[in-house]
């Protein structure tokens, strides 16, 4: 079961950032066009949120991998692998 909550409140709008907003939409009113950014905004945050995660994730790989001593070059051990997946 999927509950949506809806708020109604009244807000001033800077106008002309509304109207210059309201070229790059398809939106045919204020509200749709609110909840368009507000769902851009949420979609964007959340990319860089995941990207930050990722980039961590590297870097705590790259630390531990940074002591790691092979028995050759490893883009030799990289490419020696992916030619015997051919």
């Amino acid at each position: 079961m999927c509950i949506v909550m809806c708020m109604r409140t009244n807000i001033v709008l800077d106008e002309v950032l509304l109207a210059e907003a309201q070229k790059y939409s398809l939106a045919k009113s204020k509200r749709a066009l609110i909840e368009e950014a507000l769902r851009t905004f949420v979609k964007v945050k959340a990319e860089e949120h995941r990207r930050e995660r990722y980039e961590r994730r590297v870097l705590a790989i790259q630390r531990r991998l940074a002591n790691l001593e092979t028995r050759g070059s490893v883009l030799d051990i990289l490419r020696r692998d992916r030619d015997g997946r051919r």
